[in-house]
């Protein structure tokens, strides 16, 4: 059975959004993810403790738990997820003959995620964010936050804040959008200490709307230590993207396929 999965050794600039008042469990930037839909991000990336039974978002967006591989039995909470393991949260894949199939984790109650309908990015959608929408190589960023590497996704409206340093990713590497294509193209260069913020400098950006998707350490493999982050999409299709930067791709029904999960919040239109 293969599934599509949202990958990344990620990269890009930053833009920030007029703000909304805040809603529980929401980041207020406006990310359009097509030409008619705009969606919110979750305030942190997915997570499930079993002793309670209950989702949650991490209390920050760099927070990350990872490594299955290490005592995973003694932990009680978790943020790396079999696919489509929305009504059966759980770390490891189904069998394909146990009839695996994908239940969006946005569907189920989440503690502090407000009375919300979340969902899970489609693959074309993940595209479209990071590649073709407006300004779209200007809205992406390299970036460390409280020693934790990852991705800064900018809304589409963007002021910088006050006070607040920030490097582009356009102004560092030649970088187009058929670049993206191009297999590796960051693989040598650790870019992610051009935007380095502690929490109180973070904070500002992410009240302007900014995202940031953190490495996860171990997503993709428990016999694999990958310095990139890996998310799900909803599609079950393959699409393909440069392998070294961020890409759903094709999955297998493996257990060592987990990934995390950031969901987002379709905006209404009045």
């Amino acid at each position: 059975m293969k599934k599509n999965l949202f990958f990344g050794a990620l990269f890009a600039t930053v833009l920030l959004a007029s703000c909304d008042s805040k809603e529980e469990g929401t980041i207020n930037g406006l990310f359009s993810v097509s030409e008619t839909q705009q969606v919110k991000f979750s305030s942190g990336n997915l997570q499930y403790t079993k002793s309670t039974k209950t989702f949650q978002f991490a209390e920050h967006q760099w927070n990350v738990i990872g490594d299955l591989d290490k005592d995973f039995d003694e932990k009680d909470t978790f943020d790396l997820f079999a696919w489509g393991s929305g009504d059966n949260p759980r770390p490891e894949e189904l069998e394909e003959e146990e009839g695996a199939t994908f239940v969006d984790w946005g569907t189920q109650p989440i503690a502090n995620g407000g009375d919300y309908k979340w969902r899970t990015l489609t693959n074309t959608e993940w595209d479209y964010l990071i590649r073709k929408r407006p300004n779209a190589l200007n809205l992406l960023a390299y970036g460390t936050i409280e020693n934790t590497k990852g991705i800064i996704l900018l809304p589409d409206a963007w002021e910088q804040p006050e006070g607040v340093q920030f490097v582009s990713l356009v102004d560092t590497v030649d970088v187009t959008y058929s670049s993206m294509n191009v297999k590796n193209w960051t693989k040598e260069t650790d870019l992610t200490p051009l935007n380095t913020y502690d929490a109180a400098t973070w904070q500002k950006m992410e009240d302007a709307g900014a995202v940031f998707l953190p490495y996860n350490v171990k997503g993709f493999s428990r016999d694999e230590q990958l310095g990139e982050g890996q998310y799900w999409s909803n599609t079950d299709s393959e699409m393909d993207f440069a392998n070294n930067f961020i890409w759903p791709d094709r999955g297998c029904s493996i257990d060592a396929f987990v990934m995390s999960v950031r969901l987002v919040k379709d905006v209404v239109k009045e």
